[in-house]
């Protein structure tokens, strides 16, 4: 019989479904990460409703460009203005809004930073001065640690720390569009415009790419999720990990349902079969050269 897990849990989200499947758990998680394109519009009536109970951050993108037709630093301001009464603050992915949001060089912004798994907590010395010099709130341990590694950052760190059990890992993040490349761009720049397109590589290994036409960015998604299921046990006994997070990126609604209530399942201690075929557990074991 596996063993309770007293830790809090994280869920990102990217779609419309994806948070609607949040309402099909037995339990609220402690916060909600929600994907920037759901702000920037007409914004999800059920974000105020779960904002009563749970603490509400808007993910950022993985590039922040202003140029032509591109305004990062307007929709985050814009993010912040219009939902403020019920977000505590952003997931930043890269330097340029974690400095954006450090300096605050006009005191629009009073809430919290937490730097996502890019921002390399590679060691305790780069964790603190994240936590130190730039004012984050909050880190996220790379994927790229394996467990010993974890181990070593978490011992001497001072900062409070999550770290990603499930999702599906970029593996490049690029402003090389692989639909304008091929001449077939949508013509949507810097619209509120998202969507996947699919990939082989050579191993005949198919993997999804997202097309972020408000950035005029790709994400190119590993073929197999992450899944550190076997692992949870184990990490759980790191207390400056506060929290386990879901990451929701390409699923829809019925399997992120299916996801969210099978990792219910595992902090609760109950054995559960793997609602996923193939998986990989990452760098956990061996770690980077």
């Amino acid at each position: 019989m596996a063993t309770k897990i007293n830790k809090q849990l994280h869920i990102l989200v990217t779609t419309r479904d994806q948070l609607e499947a949040i309402g099909s758990m037995s339990g609220i998680p402690s916060r909600i990460y929600v994907d920037y394109h759901l702000l920037l519009d007409e914004i999800p009536k059920s974000l105020q409703e779960l904002s009563q109970n749970t603490d509400i951050f808007a993910a950022l993108p993985f590039m922040m460009r202003d140029e032509k037709m591109l305004h990062g630093t307007a929709d985050i301001r814009s993010i912040w203005e219009s939902g403020k009464s019920f977000l505590g603050g952003f997931l930043v992915r890269n330097m340029e809004e974690l400095a954006y949001l450090s300096l605050n060089e006009d005191d629009f912004f009073d809430g919290k930073i937490i730097c996502d798994y890019g921002l390399y907590m590679w060691n305790h010395g780069a964790a603190n001065m994240f936590f130190t010099e730039t004012g984050a709130d909050e880190g996220c341990i790379p994927y790229e640690l394996n467990r010993h590694e974890i181990g070593e950052l978490l011992s001497n760190a001072e900062g409070t720390f999550s770290t990603c059990l499930y999702g599906y890992i970029p593996m490049m993040v690029s402003a090389g569009c692989v639909k304008k490349t091929t001449n077939n761009c949508s013509g949507k720049m810097g619209m509120n415009v998202s969507a996947y397109e699919t990939i082989t590589d050579r191993k005949n290994n198919s993997m999804k790419v997202l097309t972020d036409c408000r950035q005029c960015l790709n994400i190119i998604y590993n073929s197999v999720p992450l899944s550190l299921h076997k692992q949870a046990e184990s990490l759980s006994r790191e207390k400056k990990i506060a929290a386990f997070r879901v990451d929701l990126t390409i699923e829809k609604g019925q399997d992120a349902k299916r996801i969210l209530t099978f990792w219910e399942d595992v902090l609760g201690g109950r054995d559960v079969e793997v609602p996923y075929k193939d998986y990989t557990t990452g760098h956990y074991k061996r770690g980077v050269e």
